[in-house]
């Protein structure tokens, strides 16, 4: 284990995630199509598009949930693609917060975010503990601590989904569609966190329909249609300078 621990946090100074002309078939149908880019370290980059264009695909073959059909993905230098990688290790390092939450139903808001810690990285209870109230402070969920999941609403569970998240120290953390699954009155928390995220220099590659988180906290944006990068680029350029009429369609029906 620690062998493949110590591939990743290695000191390389590159992008912490490059991925290089992938694409992903399922059966005869190509979801994505020579697929590049880069997020350097502190840079958060949204991936937009309409649904169908292979932006949670790109996350899933990111966390190692896919395989990709051809191409490389580097993580900290690394071909997390290559034989012999562990998944568990790369989803350790590279977090990922689903649509879903994916919490323990039956388990406290406390101990969602301290049993990975205590399986995976081995911490004591003491530290696993100390390290989770940190996060559940960090996310506005202190005074949830002892509920059930079963007795939060949607966007505490989100919430808390991100803690847990943060709790494993990653590297970077990928976001599918965070908001997705929530009232809209309760979107507002959930964005408020990944924002301060943004803001304290967590590398994050985020899939979303909310354009307003696009705008105030991406670095950069990729806009996919039919498993292609359409267009990308800085915030400014994505809403107020191309002229790229997939994208401006695609705008014009879900700008927000």
């Amino acid at each position: 284990m620690k062998n493949t621990v110590n591939i990743f946090k290695n000191g390389y100074a590159g992008p912490v995630i490059s991925v290089k002309n992938i694409a992903k078939t399922f059966g005869d149908t190509e979801v994505l199509r020579d697929i590049s880019f880069d997020v350097n370290r502190g840079e958060c980059l949204v991936i937009l598009g309409p649904s169908g264009s292979g932006k949670s695909t790109i996350l899933r073959c990111l966390n190692k949930l896919e395989t990709p059909t051809n191409g490389e993905i580097l993580f900290d230098g690394v071909n997390i693609l290559k034989p012999g990688i562990n998944a568990n290790m790369v989803r350790r390092d590279l977090g990922m917060v689903f649509q879903s939450f994916n919490l323990f139903q039956n388990m406290t808001v406390l101990k969602n975010c301290t049993i990975a810690q205590r399986k995976v990285l081995h911490r004591s209870k003491e530290e696993a503990t100390r390290i989770a109230l940190s996060n559940l402070k960090r996310v506005g969920m202190l005074d949830r601590i002892n509920f059930r999941i079963s007795q939060i609403s949607g966007g505490q569970k989100q919430r808390v989904a991100i803690a847990r998240a943060l709790c494993m120290n990653p590297q970077a953390l990928l976001f599918d569609e965070p908001t997705s699954a929530l009232d809209p009155e309760m979107v507002g928390e959930v964005l408020n966190v990944m924002k301060q995220l943004a803001n304290e220099g967590m590398t994050m590659v985020v899939v979303t329909h909310e354009m307003s988180f696009a705008k105030e906290a991406a670095d950069q944006i990729i806009f996919m249609d039919n498993g292609y990068i359409v267009e990308k680029g800085n915030s400014d350029y994505i809403f107020n300078q191309s002229t790229n009429p997939r994208l401006l369609s695609f705008l014009g029906k879900n700008n927000n």
